[in-house]
């Protein structure tokens, strides 16, 4: 596919949303194409690519890259400039004054290390930032790696209170690995009041529900959970399965 049938399907409007839009709009064994749409001072969480990549800036902006070791660098990117990246890990930030696009194309048969000398990515407790979070504002989210509303890999910690629930849902495309870092958790693949068994997840306690697995949450005490999952994150209700907080 040529530069301007790229362009084609990808389109042309911008969001007005306050949240930075990354999406995947090719993939396959031999390459992804990842469309990005950058609000103004719009961020894009820390991930990795596996692969070298084509950098094509659509509309031109500034963004500034910081990698895994916390160094900053800023780009400053012309309306139809082309650049070619090593594969490497970073987060990136939009420090210009207006929105923009790109387009990213990750060669998967390029050199597959990441180059240069790789570093641990470290998270401490202290560190972690607490928002509400986007889909239940009655549980608070930690990003520590990606974004499970964007494309790729992430690790995400939600703090809840006693008495919350999340009602009978599934992914329907992601495996979800569960990890209780403090209190427990109580789950159910069925409905309450139905036939299928109740369990409990103490601290420290794992489980994996597999991608269409339906399962429903809910604590007796506070508790901070961990969740691991490659995104974009998709939620599907099962029967009356909404969330219901006591």
């Amino acid at each position: 596919m040529n530069t301007e049938e790229l362009l084609e399907k990808i389109p042309e409007t911008k969001t007005n949303s306050e949240e930075t839009l990354r999406k995947i709009l090719f993939d396959n064994d031999q390459a992804t194409v990842i469309e990005t749409d950058y609000t103004v001072k719009g961020t894009v969480p820390f991930h990795e690519h596996h692969f070298p990549y084509v950098l094509y800036s659509i509309d031109g902006g500034t963004v500034e890259i910081t990698d895994a070791a916390g160094k900053s660098s800023v780009l400053e990117m012309q309306p139809g400039q082309v650049y070619w990246r090593n594969a490497q890990s970073h987060s990136a930030r939009n420090v210009g004054p207006e929105p923009f696009k790109i387009v990213e194309v990750e060669v998967k048969n390029g050199t597959p290390a990441i180059q240069g000398e790789r570093v641990p990515y470290v998270s401490l407790p202290h560190e972690l930032k607490w928002e509400k979070d986007k889909i239940d504002p009655l549980r608070k989210a930690a990003l520590l790696v990606g974004d499970p509303s964007q494309p790729g890999p992430y690790v995400v910690r939600y703090h809840v209170g006693s008495g919350y629930s999340f009602g009978l849902h599934k992914h329907p495309t992601e495996d979800e690995y569960l990890t209780i870092i403090s209190g427990s958790v109580h789950w159910s693949t069925g409905l309450e009041g139905s036939l299928e068994p109740e369990h409990i997840l103490p601290a420290g306690g794992f489980v994996l529900f597999p991608a269409g697995t339906p399962h429903r949450l809910w604590t007796t005490e506070e508790t901070v959970l961990q969740i691991n999952g490659i995104g974009p994150r998709i939620y599907e209700f099962v029967g009356d399965g909404q969330r219901v907080d006591s």
